[in-house]
C-alpha cells in the first residue's frame, strides 16, 4: 500500500512538473505569414511556394516562441469570406484577415527577381508583440524557392528572438528598473541591432532618465531604420524635434508619420493643417498629393490642398485642381466663387490657355458682366489676339459707357497698334510717288484718329490721373503721326488740342508730370506747326483778311513759345525750325501794314 501511494505521489508530481513546463514554454504571441505580392501573375506560384516553405521552416525554428497561423486555418478563414486560399492580398485585406483570426502581427511584402536572384522585401506589421520591422533578403535563382524561404525564416526567427528581449525590456522599464531594461535591450540588439521595439524601449528609458531630446532622436531614428513605417518611432522623433524647437524637422517627421499610415485621414488632415499654420505651403501641397493618391476623392484632403494653394499663392497646382474639378462637375463653370479664383490664378501664372478657358466660361454664363468681359479681353491680349481683345473691350464699354479707364485702354490700344509700314513708305518717297505717300499717310492717320472718341471721357474726367493718361495717349498719337508717317497736317490737330488741355493752371505749374508731357508735346507741336504753316499762310495772304492774319500771328507766337519750351528734346531740330519760323515772323509787320489790320 505504501508503495502504491509513493507511485501515485510520484505520478502526480510528474504531471504537475510537466504542466508547469508547458505553461512556461507555451508561446502566447501569434504571427500570420502571408504570400508576397508580385508584379506579374506568372510569379504568383513562386510567391506561394516561397511563403509556404518559409512558414514551415519558421514553425520548426520558433515552435516554442511564437504561434504561427497554419495554412489550413488561414485557408479556412479565407474560404468563409469567399476568397481563394492562395490569393494575394493587399494591405487592407491582410489587416481584415488578421483581425478575423485574432492575430496582431502579420507579414506583408513583395517578391521580385532579376536574371539570377529572387528578392523579398518584407514588412512585419505588429500591434504589440515587438515584431514590427522592415527587411530585404535574397535567395536562389528563379525556380528554386528554398534558399529565399530559408533566408526569410531565419530573419523572422531572429526578429522573434530579439522581440522577447524587447518585451522584457518594457517590463523592466515599467518597474523603473532602468539598468535591467537596458541590459535586456542590449541582449536583443546583439541579435537584431535595428529592431524597432528594442530601440523604442531604449528611447523610453532615456526619456525617463531625462537624457534630453538628442538621445531620444538617435534611438527613434535607429528604430525607423529597422521599421521605416513605425508610427511610434516617428511620433517619438517628432516630439523630440518639437522639444528642441526645430520646427522644420518636426514637420518633416510628421510627413513620415502621415506616410506610415497613409489611410489614416485624422493624422493626414491634422498634419496638413499644421503645415498650413506654419506657412509651409509647398510641403503641405506635396503631402496632400500623396494623401489624395492613396485616398482618391477624399473631400477633406481636397479642400485642405486647395486652401494651402490659395494661402501659399501656389497658382499652378490650384489651376490644375480647379480644372479637374470642373471636368467632374460642370456647374463650377458658373460658380461665382470658383470663376474669380481660377481667373486670378491663370492671370498670375500667365497661363494663356487656362486664362481663355475660364474667362470664356465666365462670359458664357454672365454675358453682361463687364468684369468678366474685361478679363476675357485681357486673356485675348495675352494670347496675341489683339482684334478679339478690342472687340470684347468695346462690348464691355457699350454695357458701361461710364468706364473711363476702359475707354482710355481702348484708345491707347488703337494708337499703339496703328501700324505704319516704314519700308514701303521709303519706297514711295524714293519713287517720288506723291499719291502713294498721301494714301499711306491718310490710312495711318485714320487709324490713329479713330481713338479720339475713346479719349474724350478721359479728357473731361474729374480724376486728374485719368486726365493725365488721356494726355499721354494724345502725345503718343501726335508724335507717331509726325514721326512715323510724316503726316504733320494730321498730327497738328492732336498736338494743338493737347497743349490746350495741358495749359498751365498757375505760373508755378512747371514741375508736375503734366509739365513733362507738355515739354514733349511742345516739341512735336512746334515741329508740326512750322512744317504745315505754308498752306494756311498762303491762304491768309490770298484772302487779305485781317481775322485770318490775326490767327496766323497768334499761331506764330504760340509756335515760338512751344519750340522754346520743347528745345530740350532736340536742340538742333528746334533751332532749325526757329529759323524757318523767323522768316514768317519777319513778314507779319508787312502783312499787317498791307492789310491795314488793327486787330493784332
Amino acid at each position: 500500500m505504501r508503495m502504491l501511494r509513493l507511485v501515485a505521489v510520484l505520478a502526480v508530481g510528474a504531471v504537475g512538473s510537466a504542466s508547469a513546463q508547458l505553461a512556461v514554454t507555451q508561446p502566447t504571441e501569434k504571427l500570420l505569414v502571408l504570400p508576397l505580392a508580385v508584379s506579374s501573375a506568372a510569379d504568383s506560384a513562386t510567391s506561394i511556394a516561397v511563403t509556404d516553405a518559409a512558414r514551415e521552416r519558421l514553425n520548426s525554428l520558433a515552435r516554442y516562441k511564437v504561434m504561427l497561423v497554419s495554412k489550413s486555418k488561414m485557408c479556412e478563414a479565407l474560404a468563409a469570406s469567399g476568397f481563394p486560399c492562395d490569393g494575394l492580398m493587399d494591405a487592407r485585406q491582410a489587416e481584415q484577415l488578421a483581425r478575423f483570426l485574432s492575430v496582431n502581427s502579420w507579414t506583408m511584402g513583395t517578391l521580385s527577381h532579376n536574371s539570377s536572384l529572387l528578392t523579398a522585401a518584407i514588412h512585419v506589421v505588429s500591434g504589440g508583440s515587438g515584431f514590427a520591422s522592415t527587411f530585404t533578403v535574397t535567395g536562389g535563382p528563379i525556380g528554386s524557392p528554398q534558399p529565399l524561404s530559408e533566408a526569410i525564416a531565419q530573419k523572422l526567427n531572429s526578429i522573434i528572438r530579439a522581440a522577447e528581449y524587447a518585451r522584457s525590456c518594457n517590463e523592466q522599464r515599467g518597474r523603473s528598473n532602468f539598468q535591467k531594461a537596458l541590459d535586456d535591450a542590449r541582449r536583443g540588439l546583439a541579435i537584431e541591432p535595428n529592431l524597432a521595439a528594442l530601440q523604442l524601449c531604449v528611447a523610453s528609458v532615456y526619456e525617463a532618465e531625462r537624457l534630453g531630446p538628442d538621445s531620444i532622436i538617435a534611438a527613434a531614428l535607429r528604430a525607423q531604420k529597422g521599421d521605416s513605417l513605425n508610427g511610434a518611432a516617428i511620433n517619438l522623433e517628432a516630439n523630440a524635434w518639437l522639444q528642441k524647437g526645430d520646427t522644420l524637422r518636426w514637420l518633416d517627421a510628421l510627413i513620415k508619420l502621415t506616410r506610415s499610415d497613409i489611410h489614416n485621414m485624422n493624422t493626414a488632415i491634422g498634419v496638413g493643417t499644421l503645415f498650413l499654420t506654419h506657412k509651409q505651403y509647398v510641403k503641405g501641397v506635396a503631402l496632400m498629393n500623396e494623401v489624395l493618391a492613396a485616398n482618391p476623392g477624399n473631400q477633406q484632403a481636397h479642400d485642405l490642398k486647395k486652401r494651402l494653394c490659395i494661402e501659399g499663392e501656389l497658382w499652378r497646382p490650384l489651376l490644375d485642381m480647379l480644372r479637374a474639378d470642373a471636368r467632374s462637375d460642370t456647374a463650377l463653370l458658373a460658380d461665382t466663387v470658383t470663376l474669380p479664383l481660377a481667373i486670378g490664378a491663370a492671370q498670375a501664372v500667365a497661363d494663356t490657355q487656362s486664362y481663355l478657358f475660364w474667362t470664356r466660361a465666365a462670359v458664357q454664363h454672365y454675358p453682361r458682366s463687364t468684369t468678366y468681359l474685361k478679363a476675357l479681353a485681357a486673356a485675348f491680349e495675352l494670347a496675341g489676339r489683339h482684334d478679339s481683345s478690342m472687340a470684347v473691350e468695346i462690348r464691355a464699354l457699350q454695357i458701361n459707357p461710364n468706364d473711363v479707364n476702359l475707354s482710355l485702354l481702348i484708345a491707347k490700344a488703337i494708337v499703339d497698334r496703328a501700324a505704319f509700314d516704314t519700308a514701303a513708305f521709303k519706297r514711295c518717297q524714293t519713287a517720288k510717288d506723291s499719291l502713294c505717300i498721301r494714301s499711306m499717310q491718310t490710312a495711318f492717320a485714320n487709324k490713329v484718329d479713330s481713338a479720339r472718341a475713346y479719349l474724350r471721357p478721359g479728357l473731361v474726367a474729374t480724376d486728374s490721373g485719368q486726365r493725365l493718361t488721356a494726355a499721354a495717349i494724345m502725345l503718343s498719337a501726335g508724335s507717331r503721326l509726325a514721326q512715323n508717317g510724316s503726316a504733320y497736317d494730321r498730327a497738328y490737330p492732336w498736338l494743338d488740342t493737347l497743349l490746350t488741355v495741358l495749359a498751365p493752371r498757375t505760373p508755378a505749374d512747371t514741375m508736375s508730370p503734366r509739365q513733362q508731357v507738355r515739354v514733349s508735346a511742345s516739341f512735336w507741336y512746334g515741329l508740326s506747326s512750322v512744317l504745315t504753316l505754308q498752306v494756311p499762310y498762303k491762304r491768309m495772304i490770298d484772302s487779305k483778311n485781317c481775322e485770318e492774319a490775326k490767327l496766323i500771328n497768334e499761331r506764330l507766337v504760340r509756335t515760338r513759345a512751344s519750340l522754346e519750351l520743347g528745345r530740350r528734346v532736340h536742340p538742333p531740330t528746334v533751332d532749325q525750325m526757329l529759323r524757318f519760323l523767323g522768316q514768317y515772323e519777319s513778314n507779319m509787320p508787312k502783312v499787317k501794314q498791307a492789310f491795314k489790320c488793327r486787330n493784332f
